[in-house]
């Protein structure tokens, strides 16, 4: 008892709050307020916040927040609560507590030392490094048993980890802010060399037909096709380009495959409600800006190939024959499923870490809480 209560005492130094583990029972107990003949309930009492309180310190208290959860992510957090069970039955929780504080992640033991000495930190900074240092503990547990694809929105950036180290990262291009990239955790499933770009009705409307309607020769240069509603391929000079709106637009444009294709020559899919996909790029000019949210919000990739040779795990014949320079164009897409298993999540932290491990604040460019 001495040791759970000492140990929620200390929760401030690994960046939790021991209000949340009672400690209005914790002080009465050791005030000595509680009778003997309540040995068994405060037993009990005292499991439960044991359990609390390790499942917080190895998990966190919060997962990053996600608009769309289409992974399910088995930590063994069952075989941990054993563990933690076992540690009560032995009096072992200062071993157990010692054990997760030297496992910790390295953003986390560097977030945790930022926090120490954040006397010249905002509040509005103090409370980002409290979120990240939460939301870093449950990645640190995902990327433990799962090799996963990460994308912080606010950073631009892609990390690719195997057995928690990162084997690839790159640049990204993300949504403009009115157009945001969307958060979620899914399945990376299918990648298509040579995909043709389906033109989003949206973007045929707004940003495709004024400009057609100002010369015809856009839509060659383009590189596009444009199918009626009975998706039979029709003639760019038959279509009554003056007469389409975004109200009337009976019509469906596609993007020829090759070199030039704004979806470069690989595309990324994986199941989500938001209609979005990582992929190469046509436009490479822009991964040497510093800020690069310019997408529709789907993610464009700086290192498409390497990524994708990772995901075949060794058996990559088919990405190995695809040359980044090549000028091929008009080739059929070419399906290749990816039968590892390898989430993918794209979240939205203001904090980070650059080359060096250290802490970087981001720019809130799509202005969220």
């Amino acid at each position: 008892f001495p040791v759970t209560i000492r140990l929620i005492t200390q929760s401030e130094t690994v960046s939790l709050q021991a209000k949340t583990y009672q400690n209005v029972f914790l002080d009465s107990l050791k005030n000595g307020l509680l009778v003997d003949s309540d040995s068994a309930r405060i037993r009990k009492k005292l499991e439960l916040i044991a359990n609390k309180f390790f499942h917080d310190f190895r998990f966190g208290t919060q997962k990053p927040s996600l608009r769309f959860e289409g992974f399910n992510f088995d930590l063994k957090e069952s075989v941990f609560k054993n563990k933690v069970n076992l540690a009560v039955s032995k009096g072992d929780l200062s071993d157990l507590f010692r054990q997760i504080n030297e496992t910790e992640s390295k953003e986390v033991q560097t977030l945790l030392q930022v926090k120490r000495d954040s006397t010249h930190w905002k509040i509005s900074q103090k409370n980002l490094i409290d979120k990240a240092i939460q939301e870093f503990r449950w990645l640190h547990q995902v990327k433990r048993y799962y090799p996963l694809v990460l994308i912080n929105i606010p950073a631009t950036e892609l990390k690719y980890f195997e057995k928690g180290e990162v084997k690839l990262a790159m640049k990204t291009v993300v949504g403009r802010p009115e157009k945001p990239s969307k958060t979620l955790s899914s399945k990376i499933k299918t990648m298509i060399m040579f995909p043709l770009w389906e033109v989003p009705r949206s973007i045929s409307v707004e940003e495709l037909v004024p400009e057609i309607q100002k010369r015809i020769r856009y839509f060659h240069a383009s590189h596009l096709l444009i199918y009626n509603r009975n998706n039979e391929r029709v003639t760019p000079e038959s279509v009554p380009w003056h007469r389409l709106n975004a109200n009337y637009f009976p019509y469906r444009m596609v993007q020829r495959t090759g070199y030039w294709n704004t979806l470069g020559l690989l595309k990324f899919l994986f199941d989500n409600p938001f209609k979005m996909y990582l992929h190469d790029t046509s436009e490479k000019k822009l991964f040497a800006k510093e800020k690069r949210f310019y997408s529709h919000s789907c993610i464009r990739l700086e290192k498409p190939l390497e990524l994708g040779k990772l995901f075949l795990n060794g058996n990559s014949i088919a990405l190995d024959t695809l040359n980044p320079n090549t000028k091929q164009v008009d080739v059929s897409p070419i399906y290749l499923p990816v039968k590892r298993t390898i989430p993918l999540i794209i979240w939205y932290s203001l904090v980070d870490f650059n080359d060096k491990g250290e802490v970087r604040f981001l720019e809130n460019v799509y202005g969220r809480e």
